[in-house]
């Protein structure tokens, strides 16, 4: 073969390579969730469709540094992604409770702080919030909660009279408008190679971070792939609790509720993101991937402030509401997030009226 044909040979393999390229990436939708963007699934085939609730603001405040917290909130909130990484889509259930009860509220981010860090700082103890919520997602729960049971509680101040929760609250009263999905090609040649790369390595098995599962039923999502959930692996690590590790968590959740109500005003709230692999657990093909539901292992023990968001997101499901959770993500739709902060608003009313 000559010097000038294997040129030319190359020259058009190339161009069929970009011309590839470029045509991936005018097909491609924009990399929206997580799920979809790590385990390398296409937003053409897991992306919802239909549209989101959300709000024109944000009206909580988010923080990354402890200096911020330099005043009063009603609710302090120290959670995971499901708080702290959803300001962008403006369909928070930070913002679904608030506009409810009128309630100020500042969140923190516990995989950058531990909960000490926090109640120890003197703003916290000179004017301590009506509500601290721990927020956490299912999977991490055990870990993130269990250890407590090892410490002492400690003594309970005297206890003064308990702080009327909503008085004085003026609910915003925002409107919810309607987000709908891109359906626009992102037009990223770089998005594409990414987006390759990952399914190079899906299915090489060199990326297992995503587990896709069968569904027995379909129209539980939006998305034009309806019969496939995605989970983060680390969802099925529940299947290797036990008893011993259920007792633990609701020792380690008593504790931690002592510790923070220990200066006689504020109420603590264990608020539980149930997983995918627990909440679908009655629509998957294969029994063996489901989880572990530990809002309710946690509820056993009816004296923890812990609300059953697990039944109230199940029972939106079992209705037929779509994307209750996002199929192209590990958290919710808009839906689910109102489902959420209507859990807790609930629970504390209860409690109030108790």
């Amino acid at each position: 073969m000559s010097l000038g044909l294997y040129s030319k040979i190359l020259g058009i393999a190339f161009v069929g390579i970009l011309a590839s390229v470029w045509g991936l990436a005018a097909w491609l939708l924009p990399v929206d969730g997580d799920l979809a963007r790590v385990g390398g699934y296409a937003e053409n085939d897991f992306g919802p469709r239909a549209p989101q609730a959300a709000f024109d603001q944000n009206l909580f405040k988010v923080s990354t540094d402890l200096k911020d917290y330099d005043k009063y909130y009603d609710v302090v909130v120290l959670g995971d992604s499901f708080s702290v990484d959803q300001e962008s889509r403006l369909f928070g259930w930070q913002n679904y409770f608030i506009n409810r009860t009128g309630l100020s509220m500042i969140v923190f981010d516990t995989r950058r702080y531990w909960p000490m860090e926090i109640y120890e700082l003197p703003i916290f103890k000179q004017h301590p919030p009506k509500v601290f919520v721990f927020e956490s997602v299912e999977r991490y729960l055990h870990e993130r909660v269990a250890y407590f049971s090892g410490m002492t509680a400690p003594a309970a101040a005297l206890s003064t009279a308990p702080p009327e929760l909503f008085a004085g609250a003026k609910p915003p009263a925002l409107p919810v408008l309607d987000q709908s999905p891109s359906l626009k090609a992102g037009f990223d040649p770089n998005h594409v190679l990414g987006h390759l790369g990952a399914i190079v390595q899906r299915h090489m098995r060199l990326n297992n971070q995503v587990v896709e599962i069968p569904l027995a039923k379909k129209g539980l999502f939006s998305s034009p792939n309806d019969t496939d959930m995605l989970v983060y692996f680390d969802e099925l690590k529940k299947q290797s609790l036990g008893e011993k590790d259920y007792a633990d968590l609701r020792a380690g959740a008593a504790v931690y509720q002592k510790i923070i109500e220990a200066n006689g005003f504020t109420r603590f709230v264990l608020l539980v993101a149930p997983d995918k692999s627990s909440t679908f657990a009655p629509y998957l093909k294969n029994a063996d991937r489901s989880t572990a539901n530990l809002v309710a292992e946690l509820a056993k023990d009816p004296s923890l402030p812990v609300p059953r968001t697990d039944q109230i997101l199940s029972e939106a499901i079992a209705s037929g509401k779509k994307d209750v959770y996002l199929s192209n993500d590990s958290h919710w739709g808009s839906i689910g997030h109102k489902l959420f902060a209507d859990a807790l608003a609930d629970h504390l009313q209860s409690s109030e009226s108790k």
